[in-house]
């Protein structure tokens, strides 16, 4: 019988970490959840060890190698979840701003990630949930910025870390009740969908199973990608 996976989630707090989360327990892995406040989502039953991480705090990144990863084992699938959306024009931003906005979208994923590779098992995967904007750009230009930056991350570490590790991203437009779509004026959910040739928006649901579906046999060849899930937006 084959061991069971073992998977981290970063950002398991997230408008879709609950959904990836069930997902995951659903297929019998064994979880590693992590967010930065301590309302880490453990569904009933599962196999589930939730950790509380702050990716802007380099004291807590180390504690988290040093201490937590050793002691969960590793790791085959790292799922990073974690994003802030201030929705603001340029001239709205101050530098503190912009600072955290980079750091927990790209820099401190990267920050983490670097400390994650003699953690995980040979062949492992990981995935990082980037965005349309981080492609076509946004209203709000540093969260596009930092999208297009795990982008390229993606990209450049596909080249440098295979065979032992692949990495790719998918990059939804507006989710179906995630924090965004609830946070929007109902103006703007319908200009997303109007812009949007299937005429409805992707749901947590399906940006999940898009997610345990990309750690399957079947995907194993799948590197360096960015896989659009926008219902033909943008192509």
């Amino acid at each position: 019988m084959n061991s069971p996976k073992q998977i981290l989630v970063i950002g398991a707090t997230t408008s879709i970490g609950q959904a990836v989360v069930q997902r995951f327990a659903d297929s019998g892995a064994r979880l590693l959840v992590t967010g930065r406040s301590s309302k880490v989502p453990t569904p009933p039953g599962a196999d589930i060890t939730a950790q509380t991480l702050d990716l802007l705090d380099a004291a807590s990144l180390d504690t988290f190698e040093a201490q937590v990863l050793p002691r969960f084992g590793k790791l085959d699938v790292a799922v990073f979840l974690a994003g802030i959306l201030p929705g603001k024009a340029l001239v709205d931003y101050d530098d503190p701003l912009m600072n955290e906005v980079m750091s927990v979208n790209f820099l401190g994923q990267a920050a983490l990630l670097r400390r994650l590779l003699p953690h995980f098992n040979s062949g492992a995967h990981v995935i990082f949930v980037s965005s349309i904007s981080g492609e076509r750009g946004s209203f709000d230009p540093i969260y596009a910025a930092s999208k297009a930056a795990q982008i390229a991350f993606v990209k450049s570490l596909a080249t440098w870390l295979a065979p032992a590790l692949r990495v790719n991203a998918i990059a939804p437009a507006l989710i179906a009740d995630s924090s965004m779509f609830n946070a929007m004026a109902p103006e703007r959910r319908q200009h997303h969908l109007n812009q949007t040739p299937t005429k409805r928006l992707t749901t947590k649901e399906e940006i999940s199973g898009v997610i345990l579906s990309l750690c399957e046999p079947a995907w194993a060849n799948v590197n360096g990608q960015v896989i659009r899930i926008n219902g033909g937006t943008y192509v």
